[in-house]
């Protein structure tokens, strides 16, 4: 066996069966992953295996494989949108003529583009927002310069070194009933699993927005890319190892996000793909808003929460043996 094969092997070991949540989580995870075909796995645990026997080790190596394979922009393709990534892909039927009019969102983070542009404030966007739509009239400000102003909103956020990344998304459909309520940005934090959003005790309202645009939009980026997979089931090789992710069976047609309100049932797991970076428009600025309360994620909560998730997975696929190293 490779060094670096063996080395995987044993922090995996080591780590299943340590008292660390967090550390156990990512272990968990990547063994319980079925949707990395077998060519991908090899790649990945030959080419860019640790160097030692340590979790930092597996961090390190795992951040350089995202750098060199997965955070690539044009002209390169992620490997999540190509054919190597194919066990991954979500049914075609989805992204085909028939579904291309389905909405996607995502919540992005407003801290970095109004910290970067004259805006300032998300009460400030919520007005420019409602100007360019025509939902508010103000006589200082008229709808092209609204616009203007969106648009270099837009462009900060396009520019974000995250902005990179295979971008996560859900169909908006399935959390309309959450869009809808005047606390959405906190349900939506919880009901997609973003744990990484502050706010934290050194944050105060935290501001993000929702996106909003179509699968047709994505498709067209994609084949701009050349990308053959227009959207992706997440997977552990697609994003930093994260205790809060949690990799769905194969029988499962999407990725399923973790509830950090823990009061999902069986008929409630909301869907997830990845898709390729789209530039943002004023047009795809659909809510502005802020995450005020916070969650706890203490190492008991999280493990609480990671057991109730996977029991879900496996109900709903019929996949009793799903997770069992």
């Amino acid at each position: 066996m490779p060094p670096a094969l063996n080395h995987l092997s044993t922090i995996l070991s080591d780590l299943l069966a340590c008292e660390d949540v967090v550390k156990k989580a990512h272990a968990e995870n990547y063994r319980f992953e079925e949707r990395v075909g077998d060519e991908r796995r090899r790649q990945y645990e030959a080419e860019h295996g640790p160097g030692g026997a340590t979790h930092e080790e597996w961090l390190k190596s795992h951040e350089a494989y995202l750098w060199d394979a997965v955070y690539l922009d044009s002209p390169e393709t992620p490997d999540t949108f190509l054919t190597i990534n194919e066990a991954a892909q979500v049914d075609p039927a989805v992204w085909g003529p028939r579904g291309e009019k389905q909405e996607l969102v995502r919540i992005e983070a407003l801290d970095f583009a109004l910290t970067h542009t004259t805006i300032g404030s998300v009460d400030r966007v919520q007005e420019l927002l409602g100007i360019h739509n025509g939902d508010i009239q103000c006589d200082e400000v008229r709808q092209t310069e609204a616009k203007a102003l969106l648009e270099k909103l837009c462009d900060s956020l396009n520019r974000n070194p995250n902005a990179r990344r295979p971008r996560f998304a859900a169909f908006a459909e399935e959390l309309s009933g959450d869009i809808g309520q005047t606390d959405w940005a906190e349900r939506l934090r919880d009901r997609l699993g973003l744990a990484h959003l502050p706010p934290k005790e050194k944050f105060g309202p935290y501001p993000v927005a929702l996106m909003r645009y179509t699968v047709e939009e994505v498709v067209k980026r994609a084949k701009k890319l050349d990308a053959s997979i227009p959207l992706s089931v997440p997977t552990v090789l697609d994003s930093e190892p994260y205790e809060v992710f949690h990799p769905a069976p194969r029988q499962a047609p999407y990725g399923r996000t973790l509830n950090l309100a823990g009061d999902e049932a069986d008929n409630d797991l909301i869907s997830e793909v990845l898709h390729p970076r789209i530039d943002y428009r004023p047009k795809h600025l659909w809510k502005v808003g802020v995450i005020i309360n916070r969650r706890d994620l203490s190492p008991e909560r999280l493990a609480e929460l990671r057991g109730n998730h996977i029991s879900l997975l496996r109900r709903s696929t019929g996949r009793d043996d799903f997770g069992m190293v």
